[in-house]
């Protein structure tokens, strides 16, 4: 972990020299990146969107090669790469630095994996940490899983493709995963703080060996996604502790394993009451509440030898506002309001501050035009989460083919 704590600074490293640390540039990118042969970003969708009919490629646009590595990128490559550049130089514009809490691509179609490959080295030149969605061993067949565990297995115990990028020797920042779980809604009569669901039918914790079997597999870091309504039943009120039980165990396990963990508010800028969602920033959930949720979970968890960082949200979205803009400005005052209280309060831990509307890399610099976080600690990462379909949802219910085919169009 040291080696990682080490790689912190921003600083830029050309591209071509850490092609040549993974392993060689003409084994590993060559001319075509031939390697290889995650809602957006939520639990498993109960119903995802397959409306949309396949698509007939035609002639397609062509992307110049890459400037830095000269790597001839098919046109879903290179939307999917200046993407991730733009948020970048944003970052690079503000000083600040990054973190792909959430991205994932499909198991089932190896070109994916190219795609994949090539972020990874981008990403990691800029020093971006991130984590992959997603490992959990309640998975079942979900197609974006990396790692998952057979019927009846206690814990992980299986690899899928995506691991073949995640594990590749000599990254140099940090990237690992989110082990979800604790966060899955309900199966049936809607998920609230009154229906909270039964840990081990409608959502799932993870025993130690699955932290055992991710450090087996070099993985050190991880996002754990929970629930704020199974965490705090009443706002302001006290921790359910079967639920907190569950999440001290989980992370007793990460330190045992030498991992550790961004500790992931899951919860999409609102929370579901009995009576209804109550979006952050309102009379019925004022922004004080996510001061006062952070304060407690920094009282019971911030000395924790495993927690590395706070995850504030995830992915907020749908607050009040006269304009998508004013939304996110409401967004951006609650967060700088959160971060000077945990800070007032005397934590100076990570910060992971999320962006506004699903946290889109696509969609960053549109909806946060400027750096919105003054932090006297000087200790936070702006999160963004990047999914590469069409929808930007990863569902990824289409073919590579036929997602390619509509770059452009």
């Amino acid at each position: 972990m040291s080696l990682f704590r080490r790689s912190e600074s921003t600083g830029r490293r050309r591209l071509s020299a850490r092609v040549l640390a993974i392993g060689g540039a003409a084994a590993l990118v060559g001319v075509t990146l031939a390697v290889f042969a995650t809602s957006g970003g939520v639990s498993p969708p109960d119903s995802p969107d397959v409306s949309k009919p396949p698509v007939t490629p035609t002639a397609e646009p062509t992307a110049p090669p890459d400037p830095l590595t000269g790597i001839d990128l098919d046109p879903l490559q290179a939307a999917r790469i200046a993407e991730l550049r733009d948020y970048l130089a944003w970052l690079d514009e503000a000083g600040a630095r990054g973190y792909v809490g959430e991205l994932g691509w499909s198991r089932q179609d190896p070109a994916w994996n190219q795609l994949a490959r090539y972020w990874y080295l981008v990403a990691d030149d800029a020093g971006l940490w991130t984590s992959l969605w997603a490992a959990g061993s309640a998975w079942g067949d979900y197609p974006l899983t990396v790692y998952g565990a057979s019927p009846g297995v206690g814990g992980l115990n299986t690899t899928y493709l995506p691991a073949e990028v995640l594990e590749t020797p000599g990254w140099v920042s940090r990237h690992g995963v989110n082990l979800a779980g604790l966060e899955f809604g309900t199966q049936q009569d809607g998920f609230s703080a009154a229906q909270p669901g039964i840990l081990g039918q409608d959502y799932f914790d993870e025993p130690a060996a699955s932290f055992t079997y991710l450090a087996e597999r070099g993985i050190d870091l991880v996002r754990l996604p929970f629930r704020w309504e199974r965490l705090q039943p009443t706002v302001g009120g006290s921790f359910d502790e079967a639920y907190a039980g569950t999440i001290d165990a989980m992370l007793d396990a990460a330190a045992e394993n030498g991992i550790d963990v961004v500790l992931n508010l899951h919860n999409f800028g609102a929370y579901q009451s009995a009576n209804g969602t109550l979006p952050l920033g309102t009379d019925a959930l004022p922004a004080a509440a996510l001061t006062e949720i952070w304060q407690r979970i920094a009282d019971r968890w911030g000395p924790h030898p495993a927690v590395i960082a706070y995850g504030l949200m995830n992915e907020p979205h749908s607050l009040p506002g006269t304009s998508q803009r004013d939304a996110a400005q409401r967004w951006e005052a609650i967060t700088q309001q959160t971060v000077l209280d945990l800070r007032a309060a005397g934590d100076n831990t990570l910060i992971m501050v999320a962006g506004y509307d699903f946290s889109s890399v696509a969609r960053w610099r549109e909806i946060h035009p400027s750096p919105w976080i003054i932090d006297p600690a000087n200790n936070f990462r702006y999160e963004a989460h990047h999914y590469w379909d069409d929808t930007g949802e990863g569902f990824y219910t289409l073919p590579y083919a036929d997602e390619r085919a509509l770059i452009g169009r």
